[in-house]
């Protein structure tokens, strides 16, 4: 008896090389994406609202600045399709077959990962959910949020340097509104 291997299709010669496929899963751009976000909306946030802020009580358990990005986030998914660090880190987001999250997801979605991902800001709450979510990406593949809403998360190729600028923009700007707040 014969055995024959089957052929893949993936090993038919069309004549053009094969087009790379845009990595589906990678925590780390996730991640400084998410943190240029915060940095960019704390700089505009400390730029803007300075005498405003000074109200609120900065030293409470649930920082108040994480929560306020919530809104802001899920209108630009809903409104552009991303933010400013997805968009740096070409970071997309799709729901099915539309390119940008309808209005209730991309809030649930921004909600979930506030809650979920970020664990409220809560200082070591927010280090035990970054942790489990980060060891959930890697493992399934799926952070909760984006299996809850159907959402995939995809990344296109990138150089470097642009990953690592945008995460020394955002180091930048978390210390810089670190001593802001603690100015106060």
């Amino acid at each position: 008896m014969v055995h024959m291997k089957a052929i893949d299709p993936s090993e038919i010669i069309t004549g053009e090389p094969p087009k790379p496929k845009p990595e589906t899963v990678n925590p780390w751009v996730r991640c400084v994406a998410r943190l240029f976000d915060y940095a960019l909306f704390f700089f505009l946030l400390s730029w803007f609202a300075a005498k405003a802020v000074k109200s609120l009580p900065f030293e409470n358990w649930i920082p108040l600045e994480f929560f306020a990005w919530v809104p802001l986030e899920a209108l630009l998914l809903w409104s552009w399709g991303t933010t400013p660090g997805k968009w740096l880190l070409k970071t997309h987001l799709k729901k099915g077959l539309s390119k940008r999250l309808n209005f209730e997801s991309a809030i649930r979605r921004s909600f979930s990962v506030w809650v979920r991902g970020m664990g409220l800001g809560i200082p070591i709450v927010n280090v035990l959910c970054m942790l489990a979510s980060y060891h959930r990406l890697r493992m399934l593949r799926v952070t909760s949020w984006d299996l809850q809403e159907k959402i995939t998360v995809s990344h296109e190729a990138m150089p470097k340097w642009r990953f690592y600028s945008v995460f020394a923009l955002a180091i930048i700007g978390l210390i810089y509104y670190s001593y802001w707040k603690k100015s106060l």
